[in-house]
């Protein structure tokens, strides 16, 4: 009925729209009417749903965006559309003609921010020993009028070429010591100021919650800080 674009995710409304009215409907019916479907994870970015008073909203969201504050901002949507329209798309009343929905978009530009009400400071696990040498780097980036944003994380960064000093590895005895296991202490090196949770995780082919746990570990070791991207 409605549709708004802020950012660079491009979607086939139509095409999308039936297919998560099918979805929704398929989980409804293997839970005999008590399934709730949230999260579609299609690989680069998140689908995040409220299903609400017989009104669906769907956004399509970055990887890095809060699921639990797109989530509230759509059930807010939901509901200040049906105190302005329940008593035209009730079963009895509705026509099918969406021109009365005109106007509404500046609702939703309103509650959603203009994309922007679910993004959240990005904080990246980096390894003390690279600490120096990746601030040393991005003052050199920053002398050319460059500055690492938030963007840059959004748009997979720790894809490009990693620099040398990346390639400096914790002392060996933090495992023959029984402080890190071999695994944690491959996991450990990619803490390198350009992976995210979430990448590491991708890379390592383990559960984000599993890598969470070893970089709480690494930072009770004191082994690593964070750096928080805006």
């Amino acid at each position: 009925m409605i549709y708004r674009k802020y950012g660079v995710i491009e979607l086939n409304q139509d095409l999308v729209s039936g297919f998560l009215t099918a979805l929704k409907d398929f989980a409804s019916e293997i839970s005999k009417g008590k399934g709730q479907l949230k999260i579609v994870d299609m690989r680069l970015f998140n689908l995040i749903l409220v299903f609400k008073a017989g009104v669906l909203v769907v956004v399509a969201a970055d990887k890095n965006d809060s699921r639990e504050i797109a989530q509230a901002r759509l059930g807010d949507i939901v509901d200040v559309f049906m105190e302005k329209y329940s008593e035209y798309i009730g079963e009895d009343n509705w026509t099918g003609d969406i021109r009365i929905f005109q106007g509404f978009e500046t609702i939703i530009d309103r509650i959603l921010e203009y994309g922007k009400a679910s993004e959240v400071p990005i904080r990246i696990p980096i390894l003390k020993i690279y600490k120096k040498d990746f601030e040393k780097s991005q003052k050199k980036i920053a002398k050319k009028g460059l500055i690492l944003e938030e963007i840059d994380f959004r748009s997979n960064i720790e894809e490009t070429q990693k620099p040398e000093w990346t390639l400096k590895r914790l002392p060996k005895q933090v495992v023959s010591q029984g402080m890190l296991s071999e695994q944690e202490y491959e996991i450990s090196h990619l803490c390198d100021g350009f992976h995210t949770l979430e990448k590491i995780a991708e890379e390592v082919g383990i559960p984000e919650s599993n890598i969470g746990i070893i970089i709480d570990e690494l930072d009770e070791l004191g082994l690593l800080e964070f750096i928080t991207i805006q």
